[in-house]
């Protein structure tokens, strides 16, 4: 990947990270943080983010999941589109100060990924790539904005026991408001990421390439577990009784779960379909072009 095109990614982060700081402004101080700057700011940033994705499916011919980085930066990218989606769908114009402060630590973490070596298996098609590990990712990203709103959730409670109604209080919506888009959230990401693990299933037995013992492969049993997790909190949360802060709480530790399935089994020694660069370009060579493989960055 070339310096300039790193600059395009580079720039989305400038923007994101003006916009986290604009946000926050516009809480304590509308008068002088306005809401469209910020709207602007964050509009921009996606836009030069979206951008970033092309060029890079564009030059590698694929889905810009590839690479480690690349799956980190589309993550990152479905968690702001979602954010920004339920924004304007439902006028909640507090969720986006609580995402952006996030999404701008994930998108600076991110760079430390860009000299990694790990690279997605040629034996992961297309299809597979769109059925299996698209929806896991969108599921994900509902799920980081489910997070987020239990923490806001929490936040605009403890106003309340504390009779401290200030300028968070006013910025934040009613807990109604917030338990219902926490429910929401959830319900759309829950059956993706059950489209993305029964895909993925299909996968991993028909091609084989995760051994006979697929199943013991540390992200799928985190994914199952991941699976559970979210179902479990589903079910309760159809009871009369579970709502508001138990839900918040849970749907909190449900995240620390997906954290644990996203790069967990990476910091393990799991490589789940991603081999060595070198190893990739080996596959691609013929056996007289391997010892001129070269990895570019």
């Amino acid at each position: 990947m070339t310096n300039s095109i790193q600059a395009i990614f580079i720039g989305a982060i400038f923007f994101y990270f003006l916009d986290s700081i604009w946000e926050i402004g516009s809480i304590f101080r509308v008068e002088k943080f306005s809401k469209k700057v910020a709207n602007f700011l964050i509009l921009t940033g996606l836009a030069l983010h979206s951008a970033f994705l092309i060029i890079l499916s564009i030059k590698s011919r694929n889905l810009p999941i590839t690479t480690l980085f690349e799956s980190a930066v589309f993550f990152i990218f479905l968690i702001v589109l979602i954010a920004v989606i339920t924004k304007y769908l439902y006028k909640l114009p507090s969720l986006t100060p609580f995402v952006m402060t996030i999404v701008t630590i994930l998108s600076i973490a991110s760079i430390a990924l860009i000299r990694n070596d790990l690279v997605l298996s040629n034996d992961l098609a297309k299809f597979w790539q769109i059925v299996h590990i698209i929806p896991i990712f969108l599921g994900y990203a509902a799920f980081t904005v489910s997070f987020i709103l239990s923490i806001m959730y929490l936040a605009q409670e403890r106003q309340l026991k504390a009779k401290n109604f200030g300028s968070l209080f006013y910025s934040l919506p009613s807990l109604e408001t917030l338990d219902t888009l926490m429910w929401k959230t959830i319900t759309f990401g829950f059956p993706l990421l059950t489209i993305g693990l029964v895909s993925g299933t299909i996968w991993a037995k028909t091609s084989n390439i995760l051994g006979d013992l697929w199943y013991l492969d540390s992200k799928v049993l985190l994914g199952a577990f991941t699976w559970l997790v979210y179902a479990a909190l589903l079910h309760l949360r159809l009871g009369a009784s579970f709502h508001g802060t138990k839900v918040a709480c849970v749907t909190i530790g449900c995240f620390i779960v997906v954290l644990l399935t996203f790069v967990g089994p990476f910091l393990m020694g799991s490589k789940h379909a991603y081999v060595k660069n070198s190893v990739k370009l080996e596959q691609k060579a013929s056996p007289d072009d391997v010892g001129m493989a070269k990895i570019e960055f």
